[in-house]
């Protein structure tokens, strides 16, 4: 609908979301039907002003083109079922059925986990509420409520007397997972450290996660590439790269720390190697900033 309508654009880009009717239910209607999924993502913004900025970034972009229309799906079935006779074509039928059902429902689990995840952060900031109104009682108390604050913060450790702690920050060129979805992409790093930095995410950048979880996909026609610290082939996030054809390296050990927002990346889905910085071999193709190979 924004796509289509460069006036309802506009208005949104200038705050109006009351611009068109059928647009603005459309949006309540999403965000009441999947707004618990979303929980926590959008702390710091409204969530369908941070719905709205990202609609507005992705309908910047063209449409999707389908894979396979429906004439080459006939025909991908028809070559499929002629390679069987008798009964073995009949249990080819049923098996193709049952891949067609259970591909419906591959992400089912995982959206009942994505609301469950959503309570949870109900109860943290439920706690967090808590704890801000009781006074504190000593360094377990203030540890605590800094822990809650920010999910990443690390507890202190007392240095031993008379010996300053030591500080060390490693900075990495190249680091290495598995290769999960073939293709080379060059681009900036977008990275989601925190749920609500998917809605800063813009298109063309390399999308670095510790995992893709569902209430993240809908980002991912917006990325040139996509870096993993956890799993391999088949984890969620890989199979999504696989289906977009976008370059994939999952298993990357301490992706999220290493590679900071802004990074220039390469992610090679052939070897499965992550280079950070600029690099000089340009003779390679590569997914370009729209996503789209060169």
């Amino acid at each position: 609908m924004i796509r289509e309508n460069p006036q309802l654009a506009e208005a949104l880009r200038n705050g109006n979301t009351n611009a068109d009717g059928d647009c603005n239910n459309a949006l309540d209607t999403f965000v009441n039907t999947f707004g618990d999924l979303f929980r926590g993502m959008a702390e710091s913004k409204e969530q369908s002003t941070a719905i709205t900025g990202l609609l507005l970034e992705m309908a910047a972009q063209p449409p999707a083109q389908r894979p396979f229309q429906p004439k080459a799906i006939q025909s991908l079935m028809s070559n499929f079922l002629s390679r069987f006779e008798g009964q073995q074509r009949v249990e080819a039928v049923e098996l193709l059925e049952l891949a067609r059902t259970s591909y419906q429902l591959r992400d089912d689990d995982n959206i009942h986990l994505g609301r469950i995840k959503g309570q949870l952060v109900a109860g943290i900031e439920e706690a967090k509420r808590r704890i801000e109104e009781r006074p504190s009682d000593g360094v377990v108390t203030r540890e605590l409520t800094s822990l809650l604050k920010d999910p990443r913060y690390v507890f202190k450790q007392q240095a031993l007397a008379g010996q300053p702690e030591a500080e060390y920050r490693i900075k990495a060129r190249q680091i290495v997972g598995q290769p999960a979805g073939p293709g080379i992409a060059r681009g900036k790093a977008r990275v989601i450290a925190d749920p609500s930095d998917v809605f800063d995410f813009n298109a063309g950048e390399i999308l670095v996660c510790d995992a893709v979880d569902p209430t993240m996909t809908f980002v991912v026609p917006l990325s040139a590439g996509i870096v993993e610290r956890r799993g391999g082939m088949l984890i969620h996030g890989a199979i999504i790269a696989r289906e977009y054809g976008l370059p994939c390296v999952t298993g990357v050990p301490n992706a999220i720390s290493l590679i900071h927002t802004g990074d220039q990346l390469t992610v090679d889905g052939y070897l499965g190697i992550v280079i950070i910085g600029e690099t000089v071999d340009s003779a390679i193709p590569v997914r370009g900033s729209t996503g789209a190979a060169l």
